[in-house]
């Protein structure tokens, strides 16, 4: 049931990811596309700290549950930068690096923490280990 659970984790930490590097990517076209979704009651600050919530709780226990199996340190690092990365970006970026900057460096730090739970979800699929894959 563990290697279960962190499976899913990290299938949803990349989810959670891609969907934060589309929106990033791609808000701003389907804004000049569909003005009428400017009337949403979720603005980029709100919707980044959501991502937060979901993406930390999830990303952490997926990390803690796979590297405690394979103990790879690229994912350890890899998941690390990307969620301080993201985390910082998401809090005080649109104050530090304006708008496009903040997109830019959200989109990379979903990047380096997509690939990060491939490699987590790989290596743990990867091992031969006692758990089943319900």
């Amino acid at each position: 049931m563990k290697k279960a659970t962190q499976l899913f984790l990290d299938r949803l930490s990349i989810g959670f990811s891609v969907v934060c590097a589309f929106h990033c990517a791609f808000f701003p076209l389907m804004l000049a596309v569909f003005p009428s979704i400017a009337v949403l009651p979720v603005d980029d600050q709100v919707f980044h700290e959501m991502l937060v919530w979901l993406v930390l709780p999830a990303s952490l226990m997926a990390v803690f549950l796979g590297c405690s199996r394979h103990k790879d340190r690229l994912v350890l690092l890899g998941i690390g930068f990307g969620l301080t990365i993201f985390v910082l970006t998401a809090m005080f970026g649109h104050e530090l690096l304006g708008e496009k900057g903040e997109r830019i460096t959200i989109f990379i730090a979903a990047l380096i923490l997509a690939w990060s739970h491939w490699r987590n979800f790989s290596l743990c699929h990867r091992d031969s280990c006692n758990h089943s894959l319900q």
